[in-house]
Order: structure tokens, then C-alpha cells, then sequence
């Protein structure tokens, strides 16, 4: 309680000053007179992020002082005389950050940062750190020039034909079986980096003969047997098209109720290709020891020895009821004008490869009968002689490894006999194309085996030696499930494929594989265009030629021309296809 004589404390008369037209204060204080302030909005950064904006050139002022102390100088040429603290190292750095600020572009104010953009101005002078940091993608070339007068009919993407299925395809029935093949050689099972092998060069011939230039598929055709004609190869590219990133292209012919596919003479589906799905494809440019044209070469060269050379040659032999078909025209040749294209270098014959040709028949449904010419490399070798058994057919392919610091590879001679699970799966990322495509020639052919040959370099800056580090062999249909590699979705687009040209009225069409996209497109093309009017990217017999000279290498593959039959009847409508190609596998003969 307080006393009387106590004193209260006093207060003041408080003036409020009314503002009608709005809010705040109606008149600045006189302690804040003539202080300059940069006008904001509310939307506006402040801090550490707002500090990149503040002393650009849209600003009201610019810092500028020396270590001691700074003056705030104004746009209009003003200075407003404040002596402030000394500057810290962190505001040094910020003043030396914004004098550099200040001559990017007009606008300093625009310059931000977010996500991940990099930090850039209004003119977009730094541009955004993805373009920077994205792979180069090479865009390439389609493998034939399309022509005006080329219709196109039909565009099927990938992702529409990956949803196709045709399940519960018939066993095939054997119609023909041709040719002779060695039997396999078991050593090479035991073959590895400690005790490789040196890949020999075999002086052999293995024919590459589109489909209507084969005299068997003629002679079947005559006598109305099936009503779709292909080789294995073209079956495998349609079917596992989904997979593919280098442009190809195939000829599919019309002719009255029947169709054929074919493929140009020297296109690139005659040659194997290195790395194709890899995540860094090999070096595009031209000319380079590891370009796709040089390493598609080197990998045809590789595959068409060790095919052979991982036979037993010169042993028993297993014969189909009928010769190799194509033993005529080797024959044939040697009446030729130039007989010595049919020897080797040292004058000799060349020999026949070691390869069965089987013709069969698959239902496809929908009276489809489609008649396939698959091939073998050779016989596996029975396990007892007295007791026969049919015969167990092998296909032989060769994996190469050109440098392991490329293609996200796996360096096989420390890898290979320890993680070969790691080998296999680079392989299978790399090459998800081949090794699909192989596996279903294995499959189409009845093949109980797949041999998959390691092959390297002897040195990696030298793609004429090589040797082989090892050897596996897979079940054709256990190794599909490894590839990921549904049958049905592969039967279901080949089907689509027919019976889209079954719908189409007689003719030539062309099926071309987007160079940069995946889209399959269907052309329609005049009956009287050849391949000398067409222009293509694919391996030419000159550039070929051309590439080994520069490449110092003593062997080569050559792509030769040879005459085709002359038949009456549908055998009269393939003027327009293409010649019948083979491969040798012999060193360069002395010109």
C-alpha cells in the first residue's frame, strides 16, 4: 500500500498522428531523414541468396570502398558519406564477387540459380549444365537414301510392337537339309587366359545368299511350299528389331500370293556389330582404329574364322541328304574370265566352310506357312560310338573385346576365368542385339548348342592378332531367358510383319530401321529401282579394302558378286534382287 507523500511516476501525452489515405507513419522520422534505402517488394530474396542481386548493375547502389571501410555510391553519381565497420574477409569477397557481377549483361537482378540450372543471366549467356554434361549423341545416317518417289505406308515404333505376343508356335518340320559340317572339337572347352589360344586365319568360303537368289527356296516356292520365304538372319533382325540402334534396312518383294524378304547386297546386317546398346557407343569418327566400320569388320573377320577354327578339320565329317546348294556356283566360276578369283594366294582351290543349311517350315497361324533357311556350324561329337544317336547341331560365335577401357567393358584376361558373370553381363548390356539375333538363329535352326568364343586383342592398338581366352556354352532357350528375351513377343512381331505385307497388293517394299529413332518405316518402291541407283552407308567391297590396307592387316573380308540362276516360272520375277554375296576369310592376294 502506498503512503500518501509518494511519488507516482509521471507520463507524457502520446501524439498519434492519423493517416486516412493509408497506413503507417505520415511523416519520416527525423533520425531517418536523408538515408538512401532500395525500395523491395515483398516477393523479393533476402540473404545469403538475395546478396547475389544486391550491387549489380539494376540496383539503386554499388558497393565501393577500400580495407579500412566502404562508401555507398549512388546511381546518379551521389555519395552518401557513411563510415561503417571494417570489412571481413567473407564481405571482401562479396564486394570482389559483385564488381565481377557487374559486367555480365544488362540485367544483374536476373541472374539466379535453381534446380539444376547453372548460374545464368537473362541473355543466357551461361547456358544450363545438362546441355553441358549430356553424352554426344552422333547422329547417324539412314542406311539408304530415300528417295521422292518413295511412298511411305507404315510407321510401327517400338514400344507398340514390345506389346505383341504369338504364343504356342508349332515345332517346324524339316522340309530340306543340305551341306556337310565337322564335328566339334572338345579341347577348346578348356581353353582360358592362362592357357589361350592364338585365332587362326582358315582359307574358307562361307556364302551370305539372300533369299531369292537361293536355288533351294526357288524350287520350294515352285512346288507351292509355304508362302513366306527368309533366311534365319532376316528372321532374327525383324524379330528382335526392338533391340536395335544402327540403322538397316531389308527388300520385301510381293510376288502373287507369296512373300519374300531379302536384303541388299553388302548392308550392314552382313557384317557384325560391336557395342551397339552400349551406353558409350565406339568412336563415330571415321577412319579410327575403333570405328563401327572397323570393328564390324574385325568382328565378321573373328566370327568367320572361329567358326571354323574350333572344328575338328580335316576328321569325319557329318553329311546332310543333300550337298551344299551352293557348291554349284563355285563351280561355275571356274569357267569364269577370271579364274584365279576362285584360288587362294597360293594358287589353290578354296575350300567350302564347315556350315549345314536346314529349310523349314513354321506355322504361324491363319494358314501362314513360312519357310526359313537357318544354318549350323557343326555337330557335337557323340558321347558313345556304339551306340548312334541324332545328331546334336551346335552354332558357333565369337564375342571380341577390343579395349577394355571403352564401352563400360570389363577387362576379360584378369576378369574372365574368375567373374565371368560380370564378363557375360557387360556383354549382354553392350550387345543386347547380337546376342539376341544370335539366339534366335540358334533357336529358329535347332540347334541343341550355343558356343560363345572369348576373343581379344593381342594388343589393343593392333586389330590384326588376336587370341582366344576362353569358351561357354549355353542351351539356346536358357540363354534367352538370360537375354531377357520373350519368344512369343518375337513371334508375335514377326506376324504383325506378314500380315501387314500380305494385306499390301504385289510389289517391292522396303523396311527401314529409323537411323536415329525407334521406328520401323515401310516404304513402297518402284519394281524397276536397283541398288545402283540407290545410295547406301553400308561396307562397299572398295571400302572395305580401303580399311584393311590402312589398317595393316594381313588378312581381309571380301564381299565378291556371283552370278544368279535363271528359272522360269516365279524364279523369272527376281530380275530385281539382289546378287549373291560370300565371305572369305583368305589374305589379300598380290595385285
Amino acid at each position: 500500500m502506498l503512503s500518501d507523500d509518494a511519488i507516482l511516476p509521471g507520463f507524457g501525452s502520446l501524439s498519434l498522428s492519423d493517416n486516412p489515405t493509408g497506413w503507417g507513419p505520415t511523416d519520416i522520422p527525423e533520425e531517418f531523414r536523408n538515408m538512401p534505402f532500395q525500395p523491395f517488394s515483398k516477393d523479393t530474396r533476402l540473404g545469403r541468396r538475395g546478396r547475389r542481386g544486391l550491387g549489380g548493375p539494376g540496383s539503386g547502389y554499388s558497393w565501393a570502398g577500400g580495407r579500412s571501410g566502404y562508401q555507398m555510391i549512388g546511381n546518379q553519381g551521389g555519395v552518401v558519406n557513411r563510415k561503417l565497420r571494417s570489412a571481413s574477409d567473407r564481405e571482401r569477397m562479396m564486394l570482389q564477387q559483385n564488381r565481377r557481377w557487374q559486367h555480365w549483361g544488362p540485367q544483374g537482378v536476373g541472374q539466379r540459380r535453381g534446380g539444376t540450372q547453372g548460374w545464368r543471366s537473362n541473355t543466357g549467356a551461361w547456358g544450363s549444365n545438362i546441355d553441358r554434361r549430356q553424352a554426344h549423341r552422333a547422329v547417324r545416317d539412314a542406311s539408304i537414301q530415300i528417295k521422292d518417289n518413295w511412298t511411305m505406308l507404315e510407321e510401327l515404333d517400338f514400344a507398340r510392337l514390345a506389346k505383341l505376343a504369338l504364343p504356342n508356335v508349332k515345332e517346324p518340320i524339316d522340309k530340306v537339309n543340305c551341306g556337310e559340317m565337322e564335328y566339334y572339337d572338345k579341347s577348346y572347352d578348356r581353353v582360358s587366359t592362362r592357357n589361350e589360344r592364338p585365332l587362326v586365319r582358315v582359307n574358307r568360303v562361307l556364302h551370305t545368299v539372300t533369299t531369292s537368289r537361293d536355288p533351294v527356296i526357288h524350287r520350294l516356292a515352285s512346288d507351292s511350299v509355304g508362302k513366306v520365304y527368309c533366311t534365319d538372319t532376316i528372321a532374327a533382325m525383324i524379330m528382335c528389331c526392338t533391340r536395335s540402334v544402327y540403322p538397316w534396312d531389308l527388300i520385301v518383294q510381293r510376288i502373287q500370293d507369296r512373300l519374300f524378304f531379302d536384303k541388299r547386297e553388302d548392308t550392314e546386317s552382313d557384317f557384325v556389330s560391336v557395342c551397339e546398346t552400349a551406353t558409350e557407343p565406339p568412336n563415330e569418327e571415321p577412319g579410327h582404329i575403333n570405328s563401327p566400320q572397323r570393328l564390324a569388320l574385325e568382328a565378321t573377320f573373328i566370327n568367320t574364322n572361329l567358326s571354323q577354327q574350333m572344328l575338328l578339320m580335316g576328321g569325319k565329317t557329318y553329311s546332310f541328304p543333300e550337298e551344299n546348294p551352293f557348291k554349284d556356283d563355285e563351280e561355275e566360276d571356274e569357267d569364269s574370265p577370271n579364274p584365279s578369283q576362285n584360288k587362294n594366294h597360293e594358287g589353290g582351290k578354296e575350300e567350302l566352310g564347315s556350315v549345314g543349311y536346314r529349310y523349314r517350315i513354321f506355322d504361324l497361324g491363319n494358314d501362314v506357312q513360312m519357310v526359313i533357311r537357318c544354318e549350323v556350324n557343326g555337330v557335337l561329337q557323340p558321347t558313345n560310338d556304339d551306340q548312334p544317336a541324332s545328331p546334336q547341331f551346335v552354332c558357333i560365335r565369337a564375342l571380341n573385346e577390343f579395349d577394355s577401357r571403352y564401352c563400360g567393358g570389363v577387362d576379360w584376361r584378369t576378369k574372365l576365368d574368375t567373374q565371368r558373370g560380370a564378363v557375360l553381363a557387360a556383354e549382354i548390356k553392350n550387345n543386347a542385339f547380337k546376342l539376341a539375333g544370335w539366339t534366335v538363329c540358334s533357336i529358329l535352326s535347332g540347334a541343341d548348342q550355343l558356343k560363345l568364343g572369348f576373343v581379344s586383342r593381342v594388343n589393343p592398338r593392333d586389330s590384326s592378332r588376336h587370341v582366344i581366352l576362353g569358351t561357354q556354352q549355353f542351351k539356346p532357350s536358357e540363354f534367352a531367358n538370360q537375354l531377357n528375351l520373350n519368344m512369343d513377343n518375337a513371334w508375335g512381331i514377326l506376324r504383325c510383319v506378314v500380315d501387314f505385307f500380305m494385306k499390301m497388293p504385289e510389289g517391292k517394299y522396303l523396311m527401314l530401321k529409323d537411323p536415329n529413332k525407334p521406328v520401323l518405316r515401310i516404304y513402297s518402291v518402284p519394281q524397276d529401282a536397283s541398288d545402283s541407283d540407290e545410295s547406301e552407308d553400308g561396307i562397299s567391297e572398295e571400302e572395305a579394302v580401303i580399311v584393311e590396307q590402312q589398317n595393316s592387316e594381313p588378312s581381309k573380308t571380301e564381299v565378291n558378286n556371283m552370278s544368279g540362276h535363271s528359272q522360269d516360272g516365279i524364279e523369272g520375277q527376281f530380275k530385281n534382287t539382289e546378287s549373291v554375296t560370300q565371305l572369305r576369310t583368305t589374305e589379300p592376294t598380290e595385285s
